[in-house]
């Protein structure tokens, strides 16, 4: 079922009508492994959020929301975002949340994520388009016809400069 950039999906989510980017933390913009940024994170999301708003999802399973709150700003990144949503349970409802705090339509924007079964699959239901961030742990867990193909797939948070 993976096919990369399917046509149709791209004719509906339309690059133009997007207004904001709602990042996953953990395998898509951290490293958890090594507890630090991938490469480049920084760069495009100073660039992105010169054109969009930018909102960051995370779950905090492993770790205290509190203590990942300390990690994010740490990072450096944290004034790029104008929404930072953490929580511990179901990473639906932070989806939710942070488009409730963009106060937009998903139309206008735009979910990256590293699992198919969570934030891409979250972002094909709502109407959002959806870029797959395949590298690492979770790069084998593939859509299936629950989750829906993911309007782009990437392998570095580069390409995001390209596609939007």
């Amino acid at each position: 079922m993976f096919a990369g950039t399917n046509i149709e999906s791209v004719m509906h989510n339309n690059p133009s009508k997007i207004k904001a980017i709602i990042f996953d933390w953990g395998r898509t913009l951290h490293d958890p492994d090594i507890d630090s940024l991938f490469p480049g994170t920084q760069e495009v999301l100073e660039e992105l959020s010169k054109k969009y708003t930018l909102a960051l999802v995370t779950l905090a399973k492993s770790q205290s929301p509190e203590y990942r709150r300390k990690t994010i700003k740490e990072s450096g990144i944290k004034p790029y975002f104008r929404a930072i949503v953490i929580g511990n349970e179901e990473k639906d409802k932070l989806y939710e949340e942070a488009l409730k705090e963009l106060a937009l339509l998903p139309e206008n924007v735009v979910v990256v994520d590293d699992r198919t079964i969570r934030g891409i699959s979250w972002g094909n239901r709502s109407g959002a388009m959806t870029i797959w961030m395949r590298r690492g742990k979770f790069a084998e867990e593939l859509p299936t016809i629950e989750t829906g193909d993911p309007t782009h797939t990437i392998t570095d948070l580069s390409a995001l400069t390209r596609i939007l």
